[in-house]
């Protein structure tokens, strides 16, 4: 056994000091070196009901930390701890070592926002055949790789949303750009591949997409390719960011530039990290929805399949008292839609605090 580090989270959902944590994982010494990990204990229970892992794309990322405060906020009424555990980066295979420590952990399920469409599938089938319930989170696998998938809202018209969001912000014609997570991330790339059948339909055609760059769900990283983006295409107007951290990378950049306000940033992002330069003119708007909806899903649908109350399966109805519209009927492949996205602006962003 190995102690790592750890964060550790409170019943809001914040982070605390850092400490020392055991982790009982089979050879996972080395796998795991240099790989934060963090905990989050949302049961007064000596000993929970229900034990769950939840592994994001990776830490440190404010939107993911939103989900886990949705599941801390549900787990307290459900008897159940969860652990969050997650690279340090949002690699294709990095989760892997987190869903084997999980397996051999025999927690009751693995909710899991994946990094990889495929690369995760053999493992996540293994948790399966082993009686854990697996489910994803803001993105998804094969649905044979998974019980069923809660998603934010419906990628399916996302693509066509953020086109729009774009034309809105420039307010004319002009060159643009997507400024994504990574270029393996299943959920933006449905999302740009609903947006490129969108344009090539005639969609907005006063628009011009330049360019698709990748900044890994990393800061430096995306604030380096949205300063490249502005070097290299002198006619941008805007750059469209569907990644909290892409976008408030572009938002800083573009804050202490000459082309502030003529080059405009949205897409989405947390009212919290993007309110100042919301205030400060850099961005007009960006979108997003309740990340934490999800987590509270997550939580509640674990512990009724658990309790064979549901059957993932297209056309089952499944109910949560008190939790946002409270009813959902999940579609093909037991996807569940959170709902649907909302705009923030200088009038509202106050009202909001995630």
């Amino acid at each position: 056994m190995k102690f790592i580090s750890a964060r550790t989270w409170n019943e809001e959902g914040k982070m605390t000091k850092s400490r020392k944590a055991l982790i009982p994982v089979l050879s996972l010494s080395l796998i795991l070196t240099g790989i934060s990990a963090a905990f989050m204990t949302t049961s007064a229970s000596a000993a929970p009901k229900y034990k769950v892992t939840y592994i994001p794309k990776n830490l440190g990322n404010p939107y993911f930390d939103a989900i886990v405060g949705g599941f801390n906020k549900a787990a307290k009424k459900l008897n159940m701890t969860v652990k969050v555990v997650a690279p340090a980066q949002a690699g294709a295979t990095d989760q892997i070592p987190f869903i084997e420590a999980a397996i051999q952990q025999r927690v009751t399920a693995i909710a899991i926002s994946p990094n990889d469409a495929n690369a995760l599938c053999p493992t996540l089938k293994r948790a399966m055949r082993a009686g854990i319930i697996v489910l994803t989170v803001n993105g998804d696998t094969n649905a044979s790789c998974r019980q069923a998938s809660i998603t934010p809202t419906d990628f399916s018209v996302l693509g066509k949303y953020l086109v729009d969001q774009t034309a809105k912000v420039m307010g004319g014609p002009g060159d643009w750009a997507f400024l994504s997570a990574t270029s393996t991330a299943p959920d933006q790339n449905a999302w740009l591949a609903g947006a490129k059948t969108y344009i090539d339909g005639g969609g907005q055609p006063g628009l011009k997409l330049v360019a698709t760059v990748y900044g890994d769900d990393a800061p430096e990283k995306s604030a380096t390719e949205a300063s490249a983006l502005l070097a290299k295409y002198p006619n941008l107007k805007a750059i469209n960011a569907p990644t909290t951290v892409g976008i408030a990378a572009a938002a800083q950049v573009l804050s202490t530039s000459p082309l502030k306000g003529k080059v405009q940033v949205t897409g989405l992002g947390t009212p919290n990290q993007m309110r100042q330069y919301i205030k400060d003119g850099t961005v007009k708007s960006f979108s997003l929805w309740d990340p934490g909806l999800q987590g509270q899903i997550a939580a509640n649908l674990i512990v009724s399949i658990k309790t064979k109350k549901v059957t993932p399966k297209e056309g089952v109805k499944f109910n949560i008292k008190g939790v946002g519209p409270e009813s959902w009927t999940m579609g093909k492949g037991a996807l569940i839609i959170a709902g649907p996205p909302q705009e923030f602006d200088a009038k509202n962003i106050d009202k909001f605090n995630f």
